[in-house]
């Protein structure tokens, strides 16, 4: 549905993205992580066909995102993370606007209409600029997934969101998924692309450095585990099987592993009396953070 082929495009100063290659399937949800000027927006400007790629091509359903635009857009959601609006226009006006543009049916548009903007507490009579940074951003949504569209491109589209917006737009994009929509976003809202996203992108300096699924990037970090042991331990095993720890008391330990070898520490863990075993939860933007300063330290 989505597809980067070598996809370069160089600014003046240096900056832009360079070779990047990746594919959304149908029905997939990617999310394309990286700090700021990592090139997440080129790249989101790029496959909207705002820039022409010096190098390389971006396709959406095998169409060139630049020489076929006008055609791609007809079945494109698309959140800007600036958006802008006419000015003066009511926000009934503006999705009025966009439903003509669109050439939706009547009915079924206003049936949409009024579900998203119920959804998300969105007052269709308010003046669009007389609204704060929220309320804008809910019309930027509500806008994006009026018209049903197959394939979502969301930069940042959690951002000036509550937390409950956030949750309910996640439960949008979750519920679209399952439709079979397809959806590749930029967000730095960790703990909401790890709830919506089937694989994260990682890029940095307008490279791709990792693309995998969530749970196999956050299982390659090392884990902690706090456990209570009725007794001292055999510490040597866990030297034996690679296993780092720290004694806390004589019977307290937090236990360091691969997040892939938890069935190799629970083999050894069987040979002692464990009272209380906890693992300590890693989030994304932990593992996003490791990811990043092992990274920062192979370069320098």
């Amino acid at each position: 549905m989505i597809e980067a082929q070598d996809l370069t495009l160089k600014y003046m100063n240096g900056n832009g993205v360079f070779d990047l290659n990746f594919k959304v399937e149908k029905g997939e949800v990617v999310g394309f992580i990286g700090p700021d000027n990592a090139g997440k927006t080129t790249t989101v400007r790029i496959l909207m066909g705002f820039h022409r790629s010096s190098r390389g091509q971006a396709l959406i359903n095998g169409m060139n995102t630049y020489l076929k635009a006008p055609a791609i857009k007809k079945s494109l959601g698309y959140i800007s993370d600036d958006p802008a609006f006419f000015e003066g226009m009511r926000v009934k006006s503006y999705l009025n606007f966009m439903g003509r543009l669109r050439r939706l049916n009547s009915a079924n548009y206003e049936k949409r209409r009024a579900e998203l903007a119920e959804t998300f507490s969105l007052d269709l009579a308010s003046k669009i600029d007389r609204m704060n940074s929220e309320e804008k951003q809910k019309v930027s949504i509500v806008s994006a997934f009026l018209h049903n569209p197959d394939v979502y491109i969301l930069d940042e589209p959690f951002n000036h969101l509550n937390p409950a917006l956030q949750s309910q737009l996640a439960n949008l994009i979750i519920e679209e998924k399952k439709k079979g929509k397809t959806f590749f976003l930029t967000s730095q809202m960790f703990s909401e692309v790890e709830r919506v996203a089937d694989r994260i992108a990682l890029v940095r300096s307008g490279k791709m450095i990792e693309i995998d699924d969530v749970i196999s990037l956050k299982a390659k970090e090392i884990k902690s585990y706090r456990v209570k042991f009725a007794e001292p331990p055999n510490l040597e095993q866990f030297k034996k099987f690679g296993f780092g720890f720290k004694r806390i008391n004589a019977t307290d330990f937090e236990i360091y592993a691969p997040g892939n070898r938890i069935d190799a520490l629970v083999k050894v863990l069987s040979h002692e009396k464990v009272l209380i075993f906890n693992s300590n939860e890693q989030t994304l933007e932990e593992s996003f953070q490791k990811f990043y300063s092992r990274k920062e330290e192979a370069i320098q």
